[in-house]
């Protein structure tokens, strides 16, 4: 398996770099536009939202690169050597996970950290290591916990979307409407996302993120100012009293994320016609 990431890496890393190539270039004319033109609080909205639209760009495109590499081994004839490996298919999906979970911190370390560098160059900010590492033991657990849950949902989507593809290849049998698994991954997220707020209703014990206690919520509809965030992770709840999360739906979507891995792999090992 070790030499199938490599195998991976080595036919990606050239579109990786390219990526983030690109985001990191966009990032410094968006600083520096902000230098020379004299930042001030008129101008953050717009600088703000040109940052965001760089980033979810970025990330867009590199999960589009990645999903449609595992389609193409799917539907085209380059999967003939892929799926012919001496390997099991949980290993050809594990593989492929590690492989764009890698890519993902990669993106989103490297992005994180230049704009930060380039920021004290540029505005001359005073950023010394130990107060930048203390500025993360400062984060709150439910900004960590949320972070947390959203990397779960985000691992269970990409899960999700594989598991998609595979069963439309073999569900069809026809490479020219491959793009029905689009269909499919809609309909099963649609379904996940229905169970998973019935669980959270049939059993209300939710884990308090201020607290970390399990506390009983029933009768939801009292509690004031209550919002809802919904991710493929959990359901996680903002309310007066603090932030909570669903424990039935997060083991729910665990359970979810690896029957869907071990579906893929299944699929992929023996019923995929080469």
């Amino acid at each position: 398996m070790g030499k199938y990431i490599k195998y991976e890496i080595k036919g990606s890393y050239k579109v990786i770099l390219g990526i983030l190539a690109i985001v990191l270039i966009a990032s410094t004319v968006i600083q520096v536009n902000v230098r020379t033109g004299g930042f001030d609080g008129s101008r953050f909205p717009l600088v703000a939202f040109l940052f965001s639209l760089t980033i979810f760009g970025t990330f867009l495109t590199a999960f589009l690169f990645i999903v449609g590499s595992f389609r193409k081994e799917l539907y085209e004839d380059r999967g003939y050597l892929t799926f012919t490996l001496p390997l099991t298919g949980n290993q050809i999906v594990g593989g492929k996970l590690i492989v764009a979970i890698m890519w993902f911190i990669v993106l989103g370390f490297v992005t994180l950290l230049y704009n930060i560098f380039l920021a004290k160059i540029l505005f001359d900010i005073y950023l010394p290591f130990k107060e930048m590492f203390d500025v993360f033991n400062t984060f709150s657990k439910e900004a960590i916990t949320f972070i947390i849950t959203a990397f779960i949902g985000g691992v269970i989507t990409l899960i999700l979307i594989y598991f998609s593809m595979a069963l439309s290849r073999v569900s069809i049998r026809n490479k020219k409407i491959g793009g029905l698994w689009f269909i499919i991954f809609l309909i099963l997220n649609a379904l996940v996302a229905y169970f998973n707020v019935k669980i959270n209703g049939l059993i209300p014990y939710y884990l308090n993120l201020n607290t970390l206690e399990i506390t009983h919520l029933k009768g939801l509809e009292y509690l004031p100012n209550i919002t809802m965030n919904m991710n493929g992770a959990s359901i996680t709840m903002g309310t007066g009293e603090g932030a909570f999360i669903g424990i039935a739906g997060m083991i729910y979507n665990l359970v979810v994320g690896i029957v869907a891995f071990l579906g893929t792999g299944y699929i992929i090992e023996n019923k995929i016609d080469l």
